[in-house]
Formats: structure tokens, C-alpha cells, sequence
């Protein structure tokens, strides 16, 4: 799409989206169940942008090994702030994916995946297809959990009363 094209998504929604994954990781310690792939932990590692919602809006961005633990990123959230853009950790069995996700766009990037078994380039490349395949799957099913919830009134009201209570409440610790 070009710059000068408008889209007719809710930009809102990429936003919502990572806020509510941000809130299920916690509420879950990290374990989400998911619909043909199973038990997968989830967590965010490195950098965490929040914003608020408009045009210009100030933003903050939060960097450390578990951002999602820190007391300036609860504040961001307890002023109406939502994740903009963030690097997602996620755990499916013995394999460890990466990949970072910008909610206005929902665009993906710099996704790193587990380390590729097979020898030979052909397999390789089969492999890592295979493994993008997977990450891809998880993050559809993660959001296909997270729309379905949301086209649901009364659900949504109720986990929007649980988040809320979430954010103003204390933070987690980190384990020690």
C-alpha cells in the first residue's frame, strides 16, 4: 500500500491486541493454551513501546530484559497507554521463537527462530519454512483467540474489567 492510500483497519485494534497478550501472559504465567498447537509461553523481552491512542501522541519506550516488569511501563498503561510495538518471546516444547511486532500495522519483523536441525541447503530451507510456518500459526492463534473474545460483549466486558483491575494493581515481580 502507498503512502498515500488510507486503510479501512482500525488501527486501534494491533494495539488492543498486545496490550490484552501483555495482560493474558501475566494472568496465565505465561502459558496460553492454544487451539490445534497447544500449551505455548509467552513472554516480551528487550524493548516495549507504548503510546497513546491519536495522532502525535507521546510515547514510551522501555528497554531491559523483561520491560514488561518494569514500573514506567505499568505507569504508561495506569495513563491510558497502550503496547505499540514490542519484541515477543514465545515458547512451543523444547523451540524458542522471537520476533518483534508493531501493532499499527501488524507488521512482523526481525523474527528469529529455533535452530535449524537438518543438514543438506535444500532441508534447511524446508526446515526453516516449517519453522515459520509454526510462529506464523501461533500468532494467527493468538490472535484468532483475541478477536473472538473481543466480538463477544459480554466476555470483552468482562476481561476489560480484569485488565483494568490488572493495571491499576500491583506490578509482578520478577522471579527470584
Amino acid at each position: 500500500m502507498s503512502g498515500t492510500e488510507s486503510s479501512d483497519r482500525p488501527t486501534w485494534l494491533g494495539g488492543e491486541f498486545l496490550t490484552w497478550l501483555w495482560y493474558e501472559s501475566e494472568r496465565a504465567g505465561g502459558h496460553i493454551e492454544l487451539e490445534d498447537i497447544g500449551n505455548i509461553a509467552i513472554s516480551f523481552a528487550h524493548s516495549l513501546v507504548l503510546e497513546a491512542p491519536g495522532l502525535g501522541a507521546e510515547g514510551n519506550t522501555v528497554r531491559s530484559e523483561t520491560p514488561s516488569l518494569a514500573e514506567e511501563a505499568r505507569t504508561a498503561l495506569k495513563t491510558g497507554k497502550k503496547v505499540a510495538k514490542t519484541r515477543i518471546l514465545i515458547d512451543h516444547g523444547e523451540q524458542h521463537y522471537e520476533v518483534t511486532f508493531a501493532a499499527d500495522d501488524f507488521t512482523f519483523g526481525a523474527a528469529k527462530l529455533p535452530t535449524v536441525l537438518t543438514d543438506g541447503d535444500e532441508e534447511r530451507l524446508l526446515e526453516r519454512l516449517g519453522l515459520l510456518d509454526r510462529l506464523e500459526a501461533m500468532i494467527d492463534g493468538l490472535y484468532v483467540r483475541f478477536v473472538r473474545l473481543r466480538l463477544d460483549t459480554d466476555k470483552w466486558l468482562e476481561v476489560r474489567a480484569a485488565m483494568h483491575a490488572w493495571v491499576i494493581g500491583p506490578a509482578p515481580t520478577p522471579e527470584g
